[in-house]
């Protein structure tokens, strides 16, 4: 299959990455949100896929190598275990389940718990770190079945570490996790072509260029602020998962 590289797609390609990699800088997810729909205007959805794994894998990476002294350890041991258990389930699940229903249930929940969030404003309770497997399992599940596993680790660990850095940089590192292994997937089903690798590529510095603005504003806001934008981030997500069914 030929796939479109001429110069107005790369330079739309840019735009569509650059901003997207900014809410990941703030955030630590959300990017595959924006550059999935936006870029499968531009290639076909089997080319959008690898390529925005690679990137978000790459984005987290170098969240997580940069910041990793402010993960937490602890909570990474509790929740990487369930994620790969959760993922090998939902691989499973993909061939068996309704997705058109699971996508509207999925979507309906964060909704609801974004705007929750939202409206709950500064005063956050503490979980208990047992909901630490609970996050992981559903979160390696909905990657797998979904492309979109990040949510159940924001939402534990928003009510888990008050310190933003921490919360950004245990977040990545979910993300490094649960993205690695849909790249595994996507390299052994026979995805992972040099078309892919090539578009990749060139996307990558605009990506990076993303992250490093998103990183400039998470250091200029406080942690009610990143709260708030991971919020309106599920939002986001929810309702572009119910459109996604009831389309």
């Amino acid at each position: 299959m030929h796939i479109p590289v001429e110069l107005h797609i790369l330079l739309a390609s840019a735009l569509i990455v650059s901003a997207a990699y900014i809410i990941f800088g703030i955030s630590a997810f959300g990017a595959a949100l924006f550059t999935v729909p936006a870029l499968s205007y531009l290639y076909p959805l089997d080319f959008v896929l690898p390529v925005c794994v690679l990137l978000d894998v790459s984005a987290a990476i170098a969240i997580g190598t940069r910041f990793s002294r402010e993960s937490d350890k602890q909570e990474l041991l509790w929740m990487a275990p369930a994620c790969l258990i959760g993922a090998v389930l939902g691989v499973t699940l993909l061939v068996s389940l309704s997705g058109h229903i699971t996508l509207i249930i999925l979507g309906a929940f964060l909704l609801v718990y974004g705007i929750y969030m939202l409206r709950q404003g500064p005063v956050i309770g503490i979980v208990s770190r047992r909901w630490a497997p609970v996050a992981g399992f559903v979160g390696g599940a909905m990657g797998t079945l979904f492309g979109i596993g990040a949510p159940p680790y924001a939402i534990y660990l928003s009510r888990r570490l008050m310190d933003k850095d921490a919360l950004r940089a245990t977040l990545s590192n979910m993300v490094v996790l649960s993205t690695g292994i849909r790249a595994l997937v996507f390299a052994v089903g026979g995805l992972m072509l040099a078309d892919r690798l090539i578009v990749f590529a060139l996307l990558l510095p605009f990506a990076l260029a993303g992250l490093w603005m998103g990183n400039c504003i998470h250091g200029r806001i406080s942690r009610e602020q990143v709260a708030r934008v991971m919020s309106v981030v599920l939002i986001l997500i929810g309702g572009s998962l119910l459109v996604r069914a009831l389309s």
